[in-house]
């Protein structure tokens, strides 16, 4: 047991994995903001050809990783035709990082995700949230999300699990919500204007179809971009630095014990919700 625990104790610098699930898909601000918090970011693109849903290989295992990341799609997670031979498989890898208790940050498909793999649900929206929209924070928990704007671009909506805490809803629905270490997101805390044009390749369309104006959009995305980094790194922090790292038994980046506790990365607290 020993042999097996050493190499993950001796490693100094905790490990961000981030899934991909469109080939044009980018960690954007949250990649820099964990990078900034003392992480190793490592990213996976399950799918590698524009607009394809097929797989290039199989998911990596989250051996050695400190906090998931699995990020937004075109795809909807019950979109079995197209995504069906991975979702599972990305499912168990959710499921997996909650038995071990390594953090998971969920961003809109990805917040998705773990919201059916823990109990909840998901179902197309009434009506789609796309542009810069402001959300209205729970009273009275733990860990409010600010009111942003936040950037939106979906056409489902989840149901958090019985069990979870709501933290977060717009007129759609629920927009943020905690289980455990688990961070679910409906809204992109990682977009500027970089990721967005990424976006336009495949999506310009689909915008358009939902009577949305892609050069509009990507010049208010540039007005906002900085106080929404500052959100977005508001809610990292605070969400990380809430976490009980030391109930995880081989994913954590501050595991048990003096040695990784000095070589973990600095959380500060920080109130979230007086930001706007």
């Amino acid at each position: 047991n020993l042999l097996v625990a050493l190499p993950h104790r001796l490693r100094s610098v905790p490990v961000a994995l981030f899934l991909h699930h469109d080939a044009n898909s980018s960690s954007g601000l949250l990649g820099e903001i964990v990078t900034e918090l003392g992480y190793e970011v490592r990213d996976h693109h399950i799918c590698t050809e524009l607009a394809s849903g097929v797989a290039t290989g199989p998911l990596p295992t989250i051996d050695g990783v400190d906090l998931l990341i699995p990020l937004g799609s075109r795809w909807s997670v019950y979109d079995t035709e197209n995504i069906g031979a991975w979702i599972d498989d990305e499912g168990e890898l959710v499921r997996e990082a909650d038995r071990r208790g390594v953090p998971v940050i969920g961003v809109c498909f990805g917040g998705q995700l773990v919201a059916t793999t823990l109990g909840g649900s998901v179902l197309p929206a009434p009506f789609e949230e796309i542009g810069w929209i402001e959300i209205e924070p729970v009273a009275d928990v733990e860990h409010p999300i600010p009111t942003g704007p936040w950037f939106q671009w979906h056409l489902d909506v989840f149901t958090p699990p019985a069990d979870a805490t709501v933290l977060a809803t717009s007129p759609e629905g629920a927009q943020a919500f905690r289980l455990r270490d688990n961070l679910a997101l409906q809204f992109h805390p990682e977009v500027d204007t970089a990721v967005l044009q990424e976006w336009m390749i495949t999506d310009r369309d689909q915008l358009r179809e939902c009577r949305g104006n892609p050069d509009e959009l990507l010049e208010r995305t540039a007005r906002e971009t900085t106080k929404a980094r500052t959100r977005a790194e508001a809610v990292v922090r605070a969400f990380l630095d809430s976490v009980d790292y030391a109930a995880a038994p081989t994913g954590a980046g501050v595991a048990a014990g003096a040695a990784d506790a000095a070589t973990a990365p600095a959380l500060p607290s920080v109130s979230i919700f007086a930001i706007s």
